[in-house]
């Protein structure tokens, strides 16, 4: 489970936690600490494009680069001015962390989650859309194909996002609780029927040799890959209506970090 990027990941964290631990007297020390920290968040992400386009996958591969080209932007600004958007867009990417790194670095917890997954696609294939599929987990069997989930197809990194964003930026409690329930339940059953259809898809060869490709890269790379965009893109605008102090971060943030680098 563990390789050097999954170090980067634990040190980017640890480097966060501290940088709010720290007196808010000690605000320089407290920038070079979370910039610090945003160097090693980079360093995780420049490993990811190389992944993804052995995958087969640009449009990951793509996103990926510029997070790791945006971790280092915000880390050089950290080292020049100490923006209070900085410090709550890190609180924001500290609490999505902290959901988020346990189920990727500990095997329990990853496994846990796959085995969710796995269950709630069989038991809702079957309940909702009559297809039986056979589970013997990890693996998922149907018409004499098998699919094994990894931990990308749990949505954890997109749940994980909403998580920090929602409940790290300063708002009432029972509006971050209706930014909860519109995003993260969404997303989590959502992507149990996009699975359901990659793996009914694949198992049918219902897009074999579309633009010459195999039915599983259509059906996952191509096609639930644009749902999948188009729905994070409404439920983030559903977020924003609830939360419009997270379209402030953003255009603070965005503000502040124009200013520093391109002065």
């Amino acid at each position: 489970m563990y390789s050097y990027y999954n170090y980067a990941l634990w040190i980017a964290l640890i480097l966060f936690l501290l940088s709010f631990l720290i007196s808010g007297r000690e605000v320089r020390a407290k920038a070079i600490i979370a910039g610090l920290g945003w160097i090693a968040f980079s360093i995780h992400w420049f490993t990811q494009p190389a992944i993804y386009l052995q995958e087969i996958d640009p449009f990951n591969a793509f996103l990926t680069f510029v997070m790791a080209i945006f971790s280092l932007v915000v880390a050089f600004s950290f080292m020049t001015e100490h923006k209070d958007s900085l410090f709550l867009l890190t609180r924001v990417v500290t609490i999505a962390c902290i959901f988020y790194f346990p189920f990727a670095s500990i095997t329990p917890l990853h496994n846990a989650l796959i085995s969710l997954n796995t269950h709630c696609i069989t038991e809702g294939s079957r309940t909702v859309f009559g297809i039986k599929m056979v589970l013997d987990d990890p693996l998922i069997y149907l018409n004499n194909h098998r699919v094994r989930l990894i931990l990308g197809c749990t949505a954890i990194e997109s749940i994980a996002l909403f998580i920090g964003v929602i409940f790290g930026v300063k708002a009432s409690l029972d509006r971050k609780l209706a930014a909860f329930l519109v995003s993260v339940p969404v997303i989590f059953v959502l992507n149990v029927v996009r699975n359901i259809f990659v793996i009914v898809a694949y198992s049918n060869d219902w897009f074999d040799g579309w633009f010459g490709l195999g039915s599983f890269y259509v059906a996952h790379n191509v096609i639930a890959k644009i749902g999948s965009t188009i729905a994070l893109i409404i439920i983030a605008y559903v977020v924003l209506t609830i939360l419009p102090e997270v379209l402030d971060l953003i255009e603070d943030a965005w503000r502040d970090i124009r200013a520093i680098v391109i002065g």
